[in-house]
């Protein structure tokens, strides 16, 4: 977690309590195509820009080696939906010609090394998503691995049940 780009978040925007454990706040966040990691948030009550830390700076150090993960836990379930919104987010704008191949092969890189980043459009955006959601929230690497690798099992069921684009035909359908 980022505590100072918390605290500038927490300046332009207004938290209000869902449930017990979880909180929401409206912004809308513009990524920097020049400079990797660089952020504007946009809110009613002003705006900043911040240049996000690495992924390696932003894992907690509790859970390390978390031996079961609750999927149904609302907190690794915005990790899932974090991971997959990037990948349908570069299918989108590579004109929906993106493959299961390809999504499949940048999550098994980031599944041995989620901080991976090369000139490979599917890991940078997993990457720049990934870092705003983990300067906001506390996970591991051990959690992200985890989360990589459920995301990547399901790529692989999908694809062999839906062919070439299966599971990107999945998300686009269902991960708004």
């Amino acid at each position: 977690m980022d505590k100072d780009f918390l605290e500038k978040l927490e300046s332009v925007t207004e938290w209000k309590k869902l449930k017990e454990n979880s909180r929401q706040a409206e912004y809308a966040v513009f990524s920097s195509n020049e400079e990797e990691g660089l952020i504007k948030i946009e809110s009613d009550k002003g705006n900043f820009t911040y240049k996000l830390r690495p992924l390696n700076e932003l894992f907690s150090q509790g859970n390390g080696m978390a031996v079961e993960i609750n999927w149904k836990d609302e907190h690794y379930i915005q990790l899932l939906y974090t991971i997959e919104r990037a990948i349908k987010k570069v299918y989108e704008e590579n004109h929906y010609r993106l493959t299961d191949s390809d999504v499949i092969l940048a999550l098994e890189t980031l599944a041995m090394k989620p901080e991976k980043v090369n000139n490979n459009s599917i890991l940078k955006a997993i990457n720049q998503e990934l870092r705003l959601q983990l300067s906001m929230n506390d996970y591991s690497r051990h959690e992200v691995k985890m989360s990589i690798r459920k995301i990547l099992n399901s790529a692989k069921r999908h694809n062999k049940q839906g062919g070439l684009r299966g599971y990107v035909n999945f998300i686009l359908a269902y991960i708004q």
